[in-house]
């Protein structure tokens, strides 16, 4: 099967494939990860024709997962019914609580909260990967907010202080949680307690908060309205943190973290995508509870604690307090050329803050990937095969190093080539096998994305600069690299 790449206007698209058969009357060979987008880049001046199809090429490979989800039937099974039965799931539980009016508009748009197909509550907890509860909690304005605590099979032993723990925040523009049930699957199966949530606004959580002084014009009157703003991220990302932490002897806002036995409070940290990305670069850093924070797309250099209502006893006597690591992209929503070169660190002002306070920092600008990379929106937007599951491998090193002190984990994050680390949970959609297909199973055939093997040098941008400044923590020496691309080299090459 052949594809044919089209670039009109800066626009990739995939064109209609060539041999295949109808009805399956023609077999036809499955289409696997698109390896090219990873050979290595080379370094061809700007401007010149290398330099403007290696652009072009770039823009092609950012689009490359949905390409993969519409040459699947099994995923196409997957999200229709997926789709449907989160929508009746919503409206059934919308129908029982009257007085608490769900989300956004597009909660009421079938399908709208469909995300990665293979990775649902029901079939993550079946395979026995896990267990999850649903939790409702209450907000600083009084909304009532939902989401799920995941934690490890039963198989996985305990440690003695309890398990090490993540709280996930979605983005902005109704990025569900669902669509990051994929980083909180991965670390669970790996030993973590994780949380995600929908922010005020968003999914099943509150469109609004208890109170509004003037119903007929909430948008002046009421906290979090309209939604989408910064203050539902940022007071989210710490209401959210508070009812972690929440336990019989000490409810937030009334209800408490079902699984609060089994959290190491010690051992804390917060996650975000976008404008939760921000929020918990805020959040991270102002509260002292939290120890490490990972920012999808991207982190961002604080000045102050604003915005966010944190309890005087949680708030930190430093600004920068906690190490982070930052991920990052070449491109935001949509694929567009790159007329000139960009400025290499135009990403890193966050990375920049925190490594300078003297504690570990890390970018990783991800080759060809957009910034749905970390949100598995089904094919009505952009993003690259593989990067979901490298920001896999970064999140769980980063932690594995920041929260359990494990010298491996400085190891991952140092190394040339990405290990089988991330790939034990790669569960999600990938590519399609017609002849891995079993006629009655209808989810058959999907053969997850894996990275294991891939050098690090030819997966980083070669737009955006990734770099690292840590601390080993064998030895206790620092290590710092300008520029994982080149190899990390003395000195950080020169702005093209």
């Amino acid at each position: 099967m052949r594809f044919r790449r089209l670039a009109v206007a800066g626009a990739v698209c995939v064109c209609a494939a060539v041999g295949a058969g109808v009805n399956g009357a023609q077999a036809a060979p499955p289409v696997g990860v698109d390896m090219s987008c990873l050979a290595p880049a080379g370094y061809p001046a700007p401007g010149s024709p290398q330099w403007q199809q290696r652009d072009t090429e770039n823009q092609y490979c950012a689009t490359l997962r949905v390409r993969d989800q519409l040459l699947s039937p099994a995923f196409g099974f997957g999200n229709l019914t997926q789709g449907a039965s989160l929508w009746v799931n919503q409206a059934t539980q919308q129908a029982g609580e009257l007085g608490h009016v769900h989300g956004g508009v597009t909660t009421l748009i079938p399908g709208s909260q469909a995300a990665d197909p293979f990775r649902t509550l029901q079939r993550w907890t079946d395979a026995g990967r896990g267990r999850v509860a649903p939790v409702k909690f209450t907000a600083l304005d009084g909304a009532q907010l939902r989401g799920h605590v995941f934690i490890p099979p039963a198989s996985v032993p305990m440690p003695r202080a309890g398990y090490p723990g993540v709280v996930i925040t979605d983005g902005s523009v109704q990025a569900y949680e669902n669509l990051y049930f994929w980083a909180a699957e991965d670390l669970a199966e790996s030993g973590y307690m994780v949380m995600t949530y929908d922010v005020q606004g968003q999914g099943d959580s509150d469109l609004f908060p208890k109170n509004c002084p003037d119903p007929s014009n909430a948008t002046a009157s009421c906290p979090g309205v309209p939604y989408q703003q910064n203050y539902n991220f940022y007071q989210g990302a710490e209401d959210s943190l508070s009812f972690f932490l929440s336990s019989p002897a000490h409810p937030s806002g009334g209800s408490y973290n079902p699984y609060a036995s089994d959290l190491d409070r010690g051992r804390v940290a917060v996650a975000g995508h976008s404008l939760g990305a921000a929020a918990v670069s805020v959040v991270g850093q102002c509260d002292r509870r939290v120890k490490a924070i990972v920012a999808w797309d991207n982190l961002d250099a604080i000045t102050n604690c604003s915005g966010v209502t944190i309890p005087a006893q949680d708030r930190s006597p430093r600004l920068i307090h906690a190490p982070a690591l930052a991920l990052t992209n070449d491109y935001l929503f949509n694929p567009q050329p790159m007329t000139s070169p960009p400025d290499p660190h135009a990403k890193d002002a966050g990375y920049k803050q925190v490594s300078a306070a003297g504690l570990d920092a890390q970018i990783v600008a991800f080759r060809n990937a957009t910034h749905l990379t970390y949100s598995y929106v089904p094919v009505v937007l952009p993003a690259n095969e593989l990067s979901e599951r490298m920001a896999s491998y970064y999140t769980l090193a980063w932690l594995d190093l920041e929260l359990r002190h494990d010298p491996t984990a400085f190891q991952r994050l140092t190394a040339a080539k990405f290990d089988a680390s991330a790939d034990r949970h790669s569960i999600g959609a990938g590519v399609y096998d017609p002849t891995a297909a079993n006629p009655t199973d209808p989810y058959s055939g999907n053969v997850p994305y894996t990275i294991a093997g891939i050098p690090v040098a030819n997966a980083v941008s070669f737009y955006y600069q990734s770099e690292y400044a840590l601390r080993d923590p064998r030895t206790g020496r620092p290590k710092s690299c300008v520029d994982m691309r080149a190899a990390c080299p003395a000195k950080a090459p020169a702005t093209p």
